[in-house]
């Protein structure tokens, strides 16, 4: 996807997600190389199918607070070029006003 598709902009951030199938079966640990207040970017080699549904959790770094949404995988990279990563693009699909705010807020005053 390119960048002037994006209606969030993203910052690079490596953050620890949990995740489950929507229906709560099973949990799957992924590792966030980027974040917006739209979705993020999961570098890994594990790939699911484009269209599935999750249900994440996160904290910033620094913040307390868990933030929690639903999300589908955007899009899958399976076969990175030499300079690109292997793993998937997340967009939330349902996250609080308030998380939205907080993650947009805390990327406005993100140096990393």
């Amino acid at each position: 996807m390119e960048q002037n598709q994006r209606r969030f902009a993203r910052k690079a951030i490596h953050l620890d997600f949990r995740g489950e199938s929507a229906e709560g079966i099973g949990q799957l640990l992924f590792e966030g190389a980027d974040l917006s207040a739209g979705g993020t970017f999961f570098k890994s080699d594990l790939l699911l199918e484009q269209g599935e549904q999750l249900a994440l959790e996160f904290r910033l770094p620094s913040l307390s607070k868990v933030i929690r949404a639903q999300a589908r995988v955007a899009w899958v990279r399976r076969f990175p070029k030499t300079d690109q990563l292997p793993g998937m693009g997340i967009e939330f699909s349902a996250i609080a006003d308030e998380d939205r705010t907080v993650i947009a807020q805390y990327l406005d005053s993100f140096k990393g």
